[in-house]
């Protein structure tokens, strides 16, 4: 049990003796700081007691004695407020952060249960885009949160290696290009050549025509020519990915692709018939859904070719009956959402009610608009990384000058991606993100280089305390932690548990980097106001293992976001 939920568990103890049962989610940490240290709303008490939320509170502060660890409870309107004695609060977090290492903050509210977490989900013979890092750096850490509140987290990634726009990059291929036209980066050649693809193919009827041709012939899967040409490209693509998911630290537990799934769609057919929203419509296959106020889904086209939605039905159910998940959660941006509503309204329609949540999320725009493949207004994941690499590599070249070329590459490198993954994760997830890198790559600021630099900048203090000889072991005097910005910074440690868990039950990763962020910045606050080596011995033993502390919890806070961990910049 952490040291939050056991001084909550002590109020609702006391509480219990005055004839008041709440639990410890009741209680509040105060909006303001002399409201107290935690505060509990009287409303809900009102009709019980019959008298009004003011006067329970008023009645209460007067009732309740203060003990060793509540030194004091007042009122203020229907708050009942309690002011702990925060050296004996810096004692009991210090020490259970000191014991609990990596694992502080971890909880087991989700232990004995399995999750599926579907993301990434881009599409073959297309290129990477700054977009898909959205996905990637909110879906890795939402795949973190879960296993951190003791979750079994499968990591699933659901490639579409078929389809319309798969059979418009072999058209081309096979009347304008072949494989000895690849050259360099061969996934980075099939997103080139989808754009000319669609350009070639704007409002030509006739060679659309070719295309529904290649895509008939794919999905039946007996063109051996045209089904070599598609699994090589596909690994071209399958490749390049692969590439890119281990720069970032991307590990999937399992791969699903739509060419499989489409297969079982398709199995799945005969029984989908026998259900009445299931129904031929003009020959293409269709779920009438208007009387759920969901519209109509397309599963099958009259020309016999398949949509989405032929696919995640079966998909859908291999997830909770081959996986044995509880849950499972789609990561999917917000202009999918109408069709998952669909998807999970089918499922539910065949009788298939399983708990399917889906997490959406905003698009990247670039200051010229929407990211779009089509109209080939992209801008490649690696052209993003190639541009900051240079502008990072240099500066750290200019301020390390005594560094080897390997050690410069390896620290740019992950700054670059600290300002990539913060910069996709630090806002809600219902807000469009214009990405800026110059914005992403400050040392200062709501960026991911600043939490490198405070790290950085803590264990630079601790080498040169460690280098001078001063210990940070020994008997504390935790009293001496007793200015605001200290108790500010205690408190934030004290809060790290419920903001991991609060993150994983609301599915939004931002509100741990919000939290992270404004733990950095009250750590600079702390090193500008006091002095840590300098100070008076018995302080500077408190305050070396104060910013320890502050060290391991922002550190355990990276790893949860899936960023790099840098001891110096």
């Amino acid at each position: 049990m952490d040291t939050n939920l056991k001084i909550k568990n002590e109020i609702v103890a006391l509480l219990k003796k005055h004839g008041v049962k709440i639990s410890a989610d009741d209680l509040r940490e105060p909006p303001e700081a002399e409201m107290g240290d935690i505060c509990l709303p009287c409303f809900n008490f009102a009709k019980t007691q019959k008298k009004a939320p003011d006067q329970i509170a008023k009645d209460l502060a007067g009732t309740i004695k203060p003990n060793d660890l509540i030194i004091n409870i007042t009122n203020i309107g229907p708050y009942l407020n309690f002011w702990l004695d925060f050296s004996k609060v810096a004692e009991l977090t210090l020490r259970e952060i000191k014991k609990e290492r990596g694992d502080y903050g971890l909880n087991q509210n989700g232990k004995g249960k399995k999750v599926m977490i579907e993301y990434s989900q881009p599409n073959t013979h297309k290129e990477f885009h700054i977009g898909h890092v959205r996905n990637v750096a909110l879906g890795s850490a939402l795949v973190n949160l879960y296993r951190a509140c003791g979750y079994k987290v499968i990591a699933a990634n659901y490639l579409g290696d078929i389809g319309a726009h798969v059979a418009k990059v072999l058209w081309y291929m096979l009347n304008y290009s072949n494989e000895t036209d690849a050259k360099g980066d061969k996934g980075e050649y099939l997103g080139q050549i989808y754009t000319q693809a669609v350009e070639e193919l704007n409002g030509d009827s006739k060679l659309q025509e070719q295309v529904l041709d290649i895509l008939q012939r794919l999905e039946a899967g007996k063109d051996k020519d045209l089904m070599y040409l598609w699994k090589q490209t596909r690994k071209w693509s399958l490749d390049a990915f692969n590439k890119i998911y281990d720069e970032l630290g991307i590990k999937f537990s399992v791969d699903f692709f739509e060419s499989v799934e489409e297969k079982e769609g398709r199995k799945l057919l005969p029984t989908l018939l026998k259900k009445d929203f299931i129904k031929e419509s003009e020959g293409a296959i269709i779920a009438d859904l208007e009387k759920y106020k969901l519209g109509v889904l397309v599963l099958l086209r009259g020309d016999g070719t398949s949509l989405y939605g032929l696919k995640d039905i079966p998909l859908a159910m291999k997830k909770f009956n081959k996986y044995k998940v509880d849950k499972s959660i789609y990561l999917v941006d917000n202009r999918q959402s109408q069709y998952l509503k669909q998807i999970f309204k089918i499922l539910e329609l065949l009788g298939f009610k399983k708990e399917m949540i889906h997490v959406p999320y905003e698009f990247v725009e670039l200051k010229s608009g929407i990211i779009s493949s089509r109209t080939g207004n992209v801008v490649t994941y690696e052209e993003v990384r190639d541009a900051a690499m240079t502008r990072v590599t240099n500066e750290t070249k200019t301020r390390h000058t005594d560094w080897k070329e390997e050690k410069i590459n390896d620290v740019s490198m992950k700054i670059v991606l600290a300002a990539l993954k913060f910069g996709m994760i630090k806002q809600a997830s219902d807000k469009i993100i214009t990405f800026d890198v110059e914005e992403s790559l400050r040392l200062e600021g709501f960026t991911g280089p600043y939490l490198e630099y405070t790290n950085a900048r803590l264990n630079s203090i601790l080498n040169k305390a460690e280098e001078e000889g001063n210990k940070t072991a020994g008997k504390q005097d935790y009293k001496t932690l007793g200015t605001n910005i200290e108790k500010r910074l205690i408190k934030d440690l004290l809060n790290y548990p419920e903001v991991v868990l609060a993150a994983q039950q609301k599915n939004d990763p931002a509100l741990l980097a919000q939290f992270l962020h404004s733990l950095c910045q009250n750590f600079n606050t702390f090193y500008h106001e006091l002095p840590v080596l300098k100070a008076e011995e018995k302080i500077k033993l408190a305050r070396l293992n104060l910013i320890k502390a502050v060290r391991q919890v922002l550190e355990n806070g990276l790893v949860i976001l899936n960023m790099p961990i840098l001891k110096e910049m």
